[in-house]
């Protein structure tokens, strides 16, 4: 409640003190009335303002009926309208002083941009793709590998290109594990490569030979399995040129590795940590000692 009187009680103290200042400037300084007033009479003389406009207007509107016609005058065309009135440049002329002139040198198509055309292969690499494309010759390909192979016992994988015109390269191969047959497009320098994880690969012939027209070219691997189970070998066919060799053909097949008998020991010792084996070796040996000393006491 004494929060709101003293509010109040503030707002009548405001009011008070803004009458009371003007009611000094009243008194003491008079000229401010005055000055206020001259405005408004100042208003009051002058005429209104569309009086004002209706005076001028009737004025202009003798002058010009006192005035002798004039010619009429033509519009100046505007830039624009020039603009338009020559003819737009084509892709095959230029503007020479308002007239069209043909090129010497012809422009680019709208419809192919000359990103797309820098991207796009020279043809020279175009032609010697098709010319390396047309010197391959389609072969008859065999390749060969045992169906089941021993841990750590090597066996032989062989591959086999006919280009005499044979309808089979099979019997270029040994014949004693599993065939197969297929075709593959090859140039006349061929490479052969065997890779497979879970194997051991040596090359016993060139990598690299000339395809020869007479007889079969065969290539040979020694292979020592690594790990037991199915592993997969693969076979690569490679086209030498003048540049990186090219891939022409793969093939797959599928050997079951076996762990049987010695090699069973062999796998496990080389699995096992040698230190492991050691320690075991040397526990064998103490123990056999003891019975035999045991033995010999009990005689």
């Amino acid at each position: 409640m004494m929060r709101l009187f003293s509010i109040l009680l503030l707002l009548a103290g405001l009011l008070v003190a803004g009458y009371g200042g003007s009611r000094l400037l009243e008194i003491y300084n008079p000229q401010a009335k005055g000055l206020a007033a001259a405005p408004a009479a100042m208003d009051e003389a002058a005429p209104p303002d569309d009086a004002a406009t209706e005076m001028a207007g009737a004025s202009e509107t003798e002058a010009m009926e006192a005035a002798p016609p004039a010619e009429a005058e033509v519009p100046a065309p505007k830039p624009e309208s020039m603009a338009r009135s020559l003819p737009a440049p084509t892709l095959d002329s230029e503007v020479f002083n308002g007239e069209s002139a043909p090129m010497d040198e012809p422009m680019f198509s709208p419809e192919v941009s000359p990103e797309i055309m820098a991207s796009a292969p020279p043809a020279a690499a175009v032609d010697a793709t098709a010319a390396f494309v047309d010197s391959l010759k389609t072969v008859q390909v065999a390749h060969e590998t045992p169906a089941t192979a021993e841990y750590k016992r090597p066996f032989e994988a062989v591959l086999a290109i006919d280009a005499t015109g044979d309808s089979t390269a099979a019997d270029a191969l040994p014949g004693h594990g599993v065939i197969e047959e297929g075709t593959a497009k090859v140039s006349k320098l061929v490479e052969a490569r065997l890779s497979g994880s879970g194997f051991a690969i040596k090359a016993m012939t060139p990598e690299q030979q000339t395809i020869s027209p007479l007889t079969e070219n065969t290539w040979r691997w020694s292979v020592t399995p690594l790990t037991a189970g199915s592993q997969e070998l693969t076979f690569d066919i490679y086209a030498i040129d003048d540049g990186p060799a090219v891939p022409l053909r793969t093939f797959h097949n599928t050997v079951t590795v076996q762990v049987t008998g010695l090699n069973r020991a062999i796998a496990f010792a080389d699995q096992a940590n040698p230190l492991a084996v050691f320690l075991g070796g040397v526990g064998s040996v103490l123990a056999g000692l003891f019975g035999a000393v045991r033995f010999v006491r009990r005689r």
